[in-house]
C-alpha cells in the first residue's frame, strides 16, 4: 500500500477502535490528538526497511541500516514486531500511548496484507506468506482509500 492508505489506515484505526485504549468521547482533545498522531506515526513505521517509501526516505540513514538488517516486509511486518513495538512504547510512555503505536502498527500489517506481495506475519518463525488481491498503488487502494476516507468522515462528522 502507498503512504496515505497507511497514513489514513492509522488514523481510522485509532479513531474507530480508540474506545479499546480508554479513548472516550470525555477525553480530553490534546490527549485524543496524540494518540491520533501517535497512531499515524507508527502506521508508517514498518516501511523503514526500505530506501524507496516515504518513510524511508524521511529517516534516512536509518533506513539504510533497517533496509541492510531486515528483508523489506519481513520482521519489521510481523506480530512479534508489534509486541515488541507496545511494550516498548508501554514501558517508554504508557498502556494507551502503547495500544495506540501498536493499532496504527498492526493497521500497516493489515492494509499489506491485503496486496499482492503480502507480508510474512510469524516472521522469523515462519516466510509463509498472507497475502492478497490488491495491487499497491492500483485501482483497487484507491477504492479501499476512498472508503477509508468516507468512513473517516462519518466519524468525524
Amino acid at each position: 500500500m502507498i503512504f496515505l492508505t497507511h497514513l489514513l489506515g492509522g488514523i481510522l484505526a485509532i479513531v474507530y477502535f480508540g474506545h479499546f485504549f480508554g479513548i472516550s468521547g470525555n477525553s480530553g482533545g490534546s490527549e485524543k490528538i496524540v494518540l491520533i498522531l501517535v497512531a499515524a506515526l507508527f502506521a508508517l513505521a514498518p516501511d523503514i526497511d526500505t530506501i524507496k517509501s516515504k518513510a524511508g526516505k524521511l529517516l534516512q540513514p536509518f533506513s539504510t541500516v533497517f533496509s541492510w538488517l531486515f528483508k523489506h516486509r519481513g520482521f519489521l511486518h510481523s506480530f512479534a514486531f508489534v509486541a515488541l513495538v507496545y511494550f516498548g512504547m508501554r514501558y517508554l510512555f504508557s498502556s494507551t500511548v502503547a495500544a495506540a503505536a501498536a493499532s496504527g502498527y498492526s493497521s500497516h500489517l493489515l492494509l499489506d496484507s491485503l496486496t499482492k506481495e503480502g507480508i510474512m506475519p510469524f516472521s522469523p518463525l515462519s516466510r509463509k506468506k498472507l497475502k492478497g488481491f490488491i495491487k499497491t498503488g492500483g485501482l483497487l487502494e484507491k477504492v479501499v482509500l476512498a472508503i477509508m476516507a468516507v468512513l473517516l468522515l462519518l466519524k468525524l462528522s
